[in-house]
């Protein structure tokens, strides 16, 4: 399959070497000038948990960069790993580009689909939630791959999804078809957004898993979040990783803590995943404000959340 990938961010560039070692033809578009960014290609030291690969992988990414293409270049799938608060900005720049394509949105969302239907027709897109992450350092891709979730709204099953499940399958990726995956992505958007503002809080991970305060107040503030998201439709019952925010005894609140330290001090994938948690001041306000702003929209009180707004403005300003 011949595969055009927006960027060579994190995410797009752990998905392209995954694509590209399955046998795929992978090109990832870049800004002006940044084509000749790695002229040696780009170093991979992969945690792996796809069934069958190397745990432990180190090796290269002969990563082919361009910065224009056309319709006639012939794609077969576009890849778009992205931010979603920059998402409508980037289908308006690259599909003139491309031309009519089936298209993958390795992308958070809140907002529904209205704003991209008109550029992306429902039939011609996938969405997707990967289950990778790193950092860079320098040329080299700190990273951790396992698996996606994919889908289309409103039960669509088009060719485009039949393509990327089997472009998946041939890089042998876990992978998940959630039966809505709109409701799939709010209750991940839900769980992220409750759980950053305790790092923000503290200003490090490390220093979050030690404080039982503040992971008593980020327990509350997802479990808020969660009744945002099933105040949208979404049946809460569908998703396991939910049930433990379900209770907010000091018992439920007690185990749940030690089951989050015991991810991020001991689980190499989860440590990994979570290694750009704090790079993109822009995200995290965006995921904070877009959650609280739902629940007092609801008029449904948020005092957990609500309580991390001075550091999350806090953080703002410093980084701004």
């Amino acid at each position: 399959m011949k595969i055009l990938i927006v960027g060579a961010g994190i995410v797009g560039t752990i998905y392209g070497w995954a694509f590209a070692e399955a046998g795929h033809e992978v090109t990832h578009l870049v800004r002006p000038g940044r084509a000749g960014m790695y002229p040696d290609g780009i170093k991979i030291d992969m945690y792996d948990v796809r069934k069958g690969h190397k745990k432990n992988y180190l090796g290269h990414y002969p990563i082919r960069l361009t910065e224009t293409v056309s319709p006639s270049a012939g794609f077969d799938l576009l890849v778009i790993p992205t931010k979603h608060y920059s998402l409508l900005e980037t289908l308006q720049q690259v599909l003139p580009q491309t031309g009519p394509i089936d298209t993958f949105l390795l992308t958070q969302n809140w907002d529904g689909t209205a704003a991209i239907d008109p550029l992306l027709p429902p039939s011609h897109c996938v969405y997707g939630d990967a289950s990778a992450g790193g950092k860079f350092e320098g040329n080299t891709l700190i990273a951790t791959i396992a698996s996606v979730a994919v889908g289309q709204v409103n039960g669509r099953h088009d060719a485009c999804l039949d393509k990327v499940i089997a472009l998946c399958r041939s890089a042998q990726l876990g992978l998940e078809l959630p039966p809505n995956i709109l409701h799939y992505l709010w209750v991940q958007y839900a769980i992220t957004g409750g759980l950053w503002p305790a790092l923000v809080k503290t200003g490090s991970l490390s220093a979050a898993l030690g404080n039982r305060q503040v992971g008593e107040q980020a327990f509350l503030a997802v479990r808020e979040c969660l009744e945002i998201v099933a105040r949208r439709g979404v049946d809460l019952q569908h998703y396991p990783q939910t049930k433990m925010y379900a209770k907010a005894s000091p018992l439920a609140m007690q185990i749940a803590g030690l089951a989050l330290k015991f991810m991020f001090r001991f689980n190499k994938l989860v440590q990994r995943s979570s290694a750009h948690g704090l790079g993109d001041p822009r995200e995290v306000q965006t995921f904070y404000y877009d959650l609280l702003n739902t629940g007092r929209q609801l008029g449904f009180p948020m005092p957990a959340l609500s309580g991390f707004e001075p550091d999350i403005q806090r953080f703002i300003t410093n980084n701004g």
